[in-house]
């Protein structure tokens, strides 16, 4: 959501001069506007406007639906980060529970079966060795004999490793890995249902429906408003103030203003005076000795609440 106030153009303000029967001092009149706090509701993902649940000029309370978005591109992201997370937790429960109980059969059996090709590679070399005692067979003989007791023990060994392997599963680091890859996948889901989220609006102020920028069927790009509301419980005046008149203002002071709109008048307190840009400078003329002045930016709300005071209204300040 993006907060701003309503822009009010910036003019030179309108000062009428008069005396009025019995004054000895001129009555400056400055003219200002109404303004207010307006918030605009926007996205953060493009998409099209699928529905809107105000109109203008509607009052909504903070946290009501104004809008739904659809977006395919966000639907089919979710499908996919939903698929990523699965997976990656699939895995890290296989890590976990270990080799299926097929696999733990397989690999005990294949302990046994090495087992016994070492029993009888050993029953072999033992009667080889007896014989060539006495001299009834060749050295080649004996050579391949050892040869095969020797083969018979390293698969023995590869055996018992496989089975000892197979039992105590995946090692301490590889679950941590894939732990690791679970949170991740969770998180990058945690930011997609986010921007899911965002495709529906709702009021972050209670105010009245301003704007009505997109309808139905029309595209929304991202950050850019789709409603505007109001608030109309933080008005304020503001009035275009000629710097060799700052004399008679003082933040604080209670001023009395006209509402045209309105018939009436109503006390307003001066809450800020701050410098306008260059373009509200009063330029001198060719008189001698004259010289610019600046204009000042002067704020005043309302010291009590004012009824059917609306941003852009006229008011007048009469400066004694």
């Amino acid at each position: 959501m993006k907060a701003r106030q309503i822009g009010m153009i910036m003019l030179l303000p309108l000062l009428l001069s008069a005396c009025s029967q019995g004054d000895s001092a001129p009555r400056t009149v400055v003219t200002g506007l109404v303004d207010a706090t307006e918030i605009d509701a926007a996205s953060k993902v493009p998409g099209r406007v699928r529905e809107t649940f105000v109109r203008e000029g509607q009052t909504v309370e903070r946290g009501q639906k104004l809008v739904a978005i659809e977006s395919d591109e966000i639907d089919a992201k979710v499908d996919q980060v939903n698929a990523a997370v699965a997976a990656a937790e699939a895995k890290l429960r296989l890590a976990r529970s270990g080799a299926r109980k097929e696999e733990r059969d397989a690999a005990r059996q294949g302990v046994e079966a090495a087992r016994h090709q070492l029993d009888l590679a050993k029953k072999t070399y033992d009667r080889v060795v007896a014989l060539r005692a006495t001299g009834a067979i060749a050295d080649a003989q004996f050579d391949e004999a050892e040869a095969k007791l020797k083969l018979a023990q390293d698969q023995l060994d590869m055996a018992e490793s496989r089975y000892s392997l197979v039992m105590r599963g995946a090692r301490a680091e590889e679950i941590d890995a894939l732990s690791a890859l679970v949170d991740q996948a969770r998180g990058n889901l945690a930011e997609v249902r986010s921007y899911e989220r965002e495709t529906t609006q709702n009021a972050p102020i209670a105010g009245e429906v301003s704007k009505l920028l997109l309808h139905p069927g029309e595209l929304a790009a991202t950050g850019y408003p789709i409603v505007t509301i109001v608030d109309l419980s933080d008005v304020w005046a503001t009035f275009a103030v000629r710097e060799d008149m700052l004399a008679r203002i003082h933040k604080g002071d209670t001023i009395q203003v006209e509402i045209p709109a309105l018939g009436r008048t109503a006390p307003m307190t001066v809450a800020s005076i701050a410098a306008m840009g260059d373009f509200a400078t009063w330029k001198a003329t060719s008189e001698k000795n004259s010289f610019d002045l600046k204009s000042f930016e002067v704020k005043a709300r309302p010291v009590d609440r004012i009824d059917g005071l609306r941003p852009g209204m006229t008011v007048r300040w009469t400066m004694e």
